[in-house]
Formats: C-alpha cells, sequence, structure tokens
C-alpha cells in the first residue's frame, strides 16, 4: 500500500513540473492609447511560451485587464478563446493580436463604452495580466504575469499667434499671416497631426455660430510641427465689425481659428475627454488698416 502510495504521488508531482509552462510577457509602459494599434506594432507586447517540458498540450491564454488596485476591467472569453499548441524544445512568441484579441475580450462599464465610441481606454494607469489555461478545463498550467501600463490624458495645444483679439494689418495679412501654438503634452508615442481650420466671423454673427456653421477659409493638416504661414491670396476689403463684447467697433474683417490634434490614425487625440473632439479653444483675431501690433 505504501508503495502504491509513493508511485501515486511521484506520479503526481512529475505531472505538476510537467503541467506547467513558463511565460514571459514584454509591455511598453506607454503603449499607443488605440488599442487595435497594438497589433500593428512588435514592439508594444511580446509574449513567449516554453519551451514545454514534456508532451505537447492545448492551452489558451487568460488575459485580463485590471486597474491599479486590481479591479478587473476586461477579460478573456475562453469559450471562443483561440488554442495554442507549445511544442517541447522550442519557444512560442506571441504579439498583441494574439494576446489581446479585441473581438474576443470582455469589457465592462465606462470601458466598454469609451472602446465602443473611441477604440481606447479612459487615460489612466492600468495592468495586464496573462495567464496560460488548459483548453479543455480551463486550469492553471502557468503563473499569472502582470505588466503595468499608462494610458496618457494628454493637454490640447494652446494658440499663441495670432493672439486673442489681436489686430493685423491688412496690407500684410493679405500676402501672409502666421500661426503659432504649443505642442501637445506629453509628446505621443505616435505622430500627432494638428488640423488648423480658419473661419470668417461674418456681420452680426457670433462667433462660436462662425465656427460650426460657416464653411473654413483654411483646413490644413499639419504633421508634428506648431507653425504654419497661411498666404490667404484673397480680398481683406474692411467692414465694420464688433469685438468680442459686441462694444468697440472696428473697420476690418472678423476671423476664429482653432486646432484640432489628430492621432496617427487620423480620430482626435483625446476622444474620451472634454468636447471629444480634440479641439483646442479658439481664439479671434482682426484684419484692420490699423498698423499690426506686436
Amino acid at each position: 500500500m505504501k508503495q502504491l502510495i509513493t508511485i501515486l504521488c511521484f506520479v503526481f508531482v512529475i505531472q505538476s513540473l510537467t503541467a506547467q509552462l513558463n511565460v514571459n510577457l514584454s509591455l511598453s509602459g506607454r503603449p499607443p492609447a488605440t488599442l487595435t494599434e497594438w497589433g500593428n506594432r512588435k514592439d508594444v507586447l511580446t509574449l513567449i511560451i516554453g519551451p514545454a517540458q514534456s508532451q505537447a498540450a492545448d492551452v489558451k491564454i487568460k488575459t485580463s485587464v485590471k486597474t491599479l488596485d486590481g479591479t478587473i476591467i476586461g477579460s478573456t472569453n475562453l469559450n471562443t478563446a483561440r488554442i495554442f499548441t507549445p511544442q517541447p524544445g522550442a519557444s512560442t512568441i506571441l504579439n498583441a493580436s494574439d494576446v489581446l484579441p479585441l473581438e474576443n475580450i470582455v469589457f465592462t462599464g465606462k470601458y466598454q463604452s469609451a472602446l465602443i465610441r473611441t477604440g481606447k481606454l479612459p487615460a489612466d494607469n492600468y495592468m495586464l495580466c496573462v495567464q496560460l489555461v488548459r483548453a479543455t478545463d480551463y486550469a492553471p498550467v502557468s503563473a499569472e504575469v502582470c505588466k503595468t501600463f499608462y494610458l496618457a490624458a494628454y493637454q490640447l495645444p494652446i494658440l499663441t499667434q495670432p493672439a486673442n483679439e489681436q489686430e493685423l494689418n491688412s496690407k500684410l495679412a493679405q500676402s501672409a499671416i502666421t500661426f503659432r501654438w504649443t505642442p501637445v503634452v506629453p509628446s505621443s508615442p505616435t505622430p500627432v497631426t494638428y488640423r488648423l481650420r480658419v473661419f470668417e466671423i461674418l456681420e452680426a454673427q457670433h462667433d462660436v455660430q462662425a465656427l460650426r456653421s460657416n464653411q473654413p477659409l483654411l483646413d490644413k493638416n499639419i504633421l508634428g510641427t506648431t507653425q504654419f504661414i497661411w498666404q490667404p491670396q484673397m480680398s481683406m476689403m474692411p467692414y465694420t465689425i464688433a469685438d468680442s463684447a459686441q462694444k468697440n467697433k472696428v473697420s476690418g474683417k472678423k476671423f476664429i481659428w482653432t486646432i484640432q490634434t489628430l492621432d496617427n490614425l487620423g480620430q482626435p487625440l483625446n476622444q474620451t475627454d472634454g468636447n471629444g473632439e480634440s479641439l483646442s479653444e479658439p481664439k479671434v483675431f482682426y484684419v484692420t488698416d490699423k498698423k499690426t501690433k506686436e
């Protein structure tokens, strides 16, 4: 009897040892905000499995996305998860599309809503945890490994030139108007595009109304840089306008401009915050017969 128990214990220990697989997870601490972009970049996420120490066994990857307090906000639907078969003597190398297949990850509450609407999670610190389980009964066959990552909240550009309510000389403005703004902060890990738009504010029209309803006189995408020189080549014939407080009458034309910040996919950078369109606070300027104010 003792001999039988010893044999059974030995078999159990061997099975336990051979059942366990080593996993090594590498994850960028600041990956792209758009989760679908992870699978397009090999430098974002890598999972190395094995090599297996015994005969190949079918496994599934149980992935969880958590807040830093451990709350699970998204996890793999194991019923429909893909099956992998690590081979003895060979490592299996996987990337984000294998480890975090968005079509098979179920997110909860506001996180699911944000992903459906924007393709992004709200800006915050998160953990990505991975564990291998048997394909048959989902019993763990590896330790759970976790890595933290941060999705940044960006401060949108601030418009600096022309300054708000600045008056530009009509003769100079007809040839060139220089626009400047601050860069997005913090810098994005992927290139951003600044969409510069300028609208004319017509007589008796409110500033915001012009921004929302008028066709832009200038609509230009600028990659990376924070300056653009516009050569309007248009008539700057003045008419009587009022300032934003509707008090001081000025002979000239009135314009409003703004910057929309887009990610490398052409989507608004801060879709989960503020106005949802990544629009900087607009500013107005005048083109008059007065000398340019520095």
